[in-house]
């Protein structure tokens, strides 16, 4: 009897053993994702069920993002260098830094008296130096270009309707249409590719100009990246 109860117990000693073993490895699996995610946010942006990813300012213009699905345009100051595919030349530099805060001059009448952007600055080898401004779109899902100078056409100011760049929630292959003058669309072709970057198609009226139907891919920490003209 006493035997039997020996066997009876330590049956129940390498169960409770055997489940501390499987308990013990789930919690460190999960400590060891939320240790991940922790290091690298940008993990945390994608969703694997609904395929579908939040794209944060932070990628556009290369600063460090805490993980938060927030729209804010943080302190940022990069220098990006795109590589322009099918051209053998060296990367073009993007000099990114703000937000300044200024006095509504534009022709955008839903920010109020005054309007955070940031500012980008880059030169062309024909065109020379370019200015453009950006602020988050009234429709909240993509950062807009409200102001431009460059050589080709003096200044322009814009009405803050439209996209240039992808924010919040998108998926992937998603297509947006912008009511703007010439009419803007945005189509995802790589949600969270190699490294979390995104390659996104923009193209502005029918995209037979020049400039006016290209593929952008911006990586996280680094902002600009790689670009393509549709001529």
């Amino acid at each position: 009897m006493n035997a039997h109860r020996a066997m009876h117990t330590l049956k129940i000693l390498s169960m409770t053993a055997v489940i501390s073993l499987i308990t013990g490895c789930s919690n460190q699996s999960s400590d060891t994702k939320e240790q991940t995610i922790s290091k690298n946010p940008w993990a945390n942006a994608y969703n694997e069920q609904s395929k579908e990813r939040f794209i944060p300012v932070e990628l556009f213009t290369g600063a460090t993002w805490d993980g938060k699905h927030e729209l804010r345009l943080a302190p940022a100051e990069n220098t990006a260098c795109a590589q322009a595919i099918g051209r053998d030349r060296p990367c073009d530099k993007y000099h990114l830094t703000g937000p300044f805060t200024t006095k509504n001059q534009s022709k955008i009448d839903w920010v109020g008296d005054e309007i955070e952007y940031y500012k980008r600055t880059f030169s062309t080898p024909y065109g020379g130096p370019v200015e453009s401004h950006f602020t988050i779109n009234k429709s909240k899902d993509g950062l807009v270009r409200i102001y431009d100078k460059r050589k080709r056409w003096g200044e322009r100011r814009y009405d803050g309707v439209g996209s240039k760049f992808p924010l919040g929630y998108w998926k992937q292959g998603e297509v947006r249409h912008y009511k703007t003058r010439a009419g803007i669309r945005v189509e995802i072709l790589e949600l969270n590719g190699p490294d979390n970057c995104l390659t996104f198609r923009w193209t502005i009226g029918e995209g037979r100009r020049k400039n006016d139907d290209n593929v952008y891919t911006f990586c996280p920490e680094k902002g600009f990246s790689k670009f393509r003209h549709f001529e």
